[in-house]
């Protein structure tokens, strides 16, 4: 095996006589012949670039951050067991006479009500008569 030093030191690149004297102006007239293309942007290019993100972005804002109706609240609310509801408002602070004066009943609402206190609590129409009566005179 021989070592470094063993080895000829001699150059094995030539150059031509007289190229980097010409080097300049060839690369200058290549340049000069090859005009780059331009760049032509569509208009379907500039939409799906720019106006389709922010599009998506638009309505993916209006799904997340649009008002619940009344109809999602109560449809949320009929998904809640009696049990939990009713294990709430027992652990809660709010008192029986705060909470009939938020809750506006209608006449179907006190309909079923009234029947429901008849089957639940087997309570005659008198009885409901004077329950009535003595109600009204404490208002």
């Amino acid at each position: 095996m021989k070592r470094l030093d063993e080895i000829p030191k001699k150059n094995v690149f030539e150059v031509p006589d007289g190229y980097f004297d010409q080097l300049a102006l060839k690369i200058q007239a290549k340049t000069e012949t090859i005009s780059p293309a331009k760049k032509t942007i569509s208009g379907w290019s500039f939409a799906l670039r720019y106006a389709l993100p922010v599009l998506l972005l638009v309505i993916g804002g209006i799904i997340v951050w649009k008002p619940k109706t009344v109809q999602d609240t109560e449809q949320l609310l009929a998904s809640i067991p009696t049990e939990h509801l009713i294990d709430y408002l027992h652990e809660s602070e709010i008192a029986e006479a705060e909470l009939l004066e938020v809750i506006n009943f209608d006449d179907r609402d006190v309909d079923s009500l009234n029947v429901h206190v008849h089957t639940q609590y087997a309570i005659d129409d008198l009885e409901m008569n004077e329950i009535k009566s003595v109600l009204e005179n404490e208002l």
